[in-house]
């Protein structure tokens, strides 16, 4: 039966040299012999871990490693069967990294606050590590902190060198030698993705004439990469404190002063929603005031109309600015008018109300009559 043959020559990862894909192209191979040709920087843990297994559980997995293989990429080779390297490549491992995405100004809580959720990340980071040493440990037969000690190194191995640690079963010459770290694109790309840059030395056996050309290429190599970071250096804008401070924007964005380049000021997403979230809480608070307003003024309205009949009795009535004030009003008028006397005869000793003559009334000739006969 064919070798089938898998090339994989980008990150390992959902988007890319997935878990699936290799599921899809191991599918229906069996037990028969597979070649893995992988040229990598890495990429996810997790798909790299199950690509092993997908490895190992084959059982005829041959891994060929060149060009720089590094992080994820070396995990899935230790699932191969046999793996073969490339006599001008080179080999990294490293502990596991996460992704820390926090800055800006931090009181001391939110600073505690970081701390804690920075150390539970270091615990599981740690465990994860330490899972993937023994892989390490398991393939190569050094001890763990012999593994640990060269993670935390993050150095780039040689194929000779890698072959002595164990990760390597076999060094093959290519066809055509290759010196790798003269492509300045791919060194690039390396140290772009935060790996150390690699080893300036030839990989190769090569003519003294060669090594000498070699070393005076090395040499402007570096002048040349040098100028590049430090040109980059100059053009990385400058964060300097802000000349006016917004202290309502910085009290809405928890933040005790902003910083700014030439180019402005630069918001994270988190404090973008700070903002907008803020901003729909001043909208509610604003319709909140203004149906108060409204339920104010119709109260008000409905008052007014209740008082009208009242201040027209009187002017001191009309006068009087609070309701309160007008029922004392009132209370004064009624206070100063008597009652009206009941209808009926009345005697002399019944009081006399206001604008009655009794003397005339009771000095009537059937009304003296009527005193007699009683």
């Amino acid at each position: 039966m064919a070798t089938k043959t898998i090339v994989i020559d980008g990150p390992i990862g959902q988007y890319s040299f997935s878990k699936q894909f290799m599921r899809n192209e191991l599918s229906g191979q069996s037990k028969n012999p597979v070649l893995i040709k992988i040229s990598s920087l890495g990429g996810s843990v997790d798909d790299a871990l199950n690509i092993y297994d997908q490895f190992v559980e084959h059982g005829n997995v041959t891994a060929e490693l060149s060009a720089f293989v590094a992080s994820s990429a070396t995990l899935i080779s230790l699932g191969a069967k046999t793996v073969r390297m490339n006599e001008n490549s080179f080999y990294l491992i490293h502990k596991a990294m996460n992704w820390v995405d926090e800055w800006g100004s931090m009181n001391e809580d939110e600073i505690d606050a970081l701390i804690a959720k920075l150390e539970t990340q270091k615990q599981q980071l740690a465990k994860v590590t330490l899972q993937l040493a023994k892989m390490y440990v398991k393939k190569t037969g050094k001890t763990l902190d012999e593994i640990t000690g060269l993670m935390k190194q993050q150095t780039w191995l040689t194929a000779e060198e890698a072959k002595n640690w164990g990760f390597v079963d076999e060094v093959f010459v290519p066809e055509v030698a290759v010196n790798y770290i003269e492509n300045l694109q791919m060194v690039a790309m390396i140290t772009a993705s935060d790996y150390p840059a690699p080893p300036r030395k030839l990989a190769f056996k090569a003519s003294v004439a060669e090594r000498e050309a070699f070393e005076a290429e090395e040499s402007m190599f570096n002048r040349i990469w040098n100028k590049i970071i430090n040109k980059q250096s100059e053009n990385t804008p400058k964060k300097t404190e802000m000349k006016k401070q917004f202290l309502n924007v910085n009290k809405v964005l928890t933040v005790e002063k902003l910083e700014s380049t030439a180019d402005g000021v630069f918001l994270n997403e988190q404090q973008l929603e700070a903002i907008e979230n803020r901003l729909a809480l001043d909208q509610q608070i604003v319709a909140e005031r203004d149906a108060a307003i409204a339920e104010r003024e119709t109260v008000s309205t409905n008052l007014a109309n209740a008082l009208n009949p009242f201040n027209a009795i009187d002017a001191t009535i009309a006068s009087a600015e609070t309701p309160e004030a007008k029922v004392l009003a009132i209370r004064a008028l009624l206070s100063k008018k008597p009652a009206t006397q009941p209808a009926g005869n009345m005697g002399k000793r019944d009081p006399v109300s206001d604008g009655v003559e009794w003397d005339v009334i009771n000095n009537l000739e059937h009304n003296k009559q009527v005193d007699k006969n009683s």
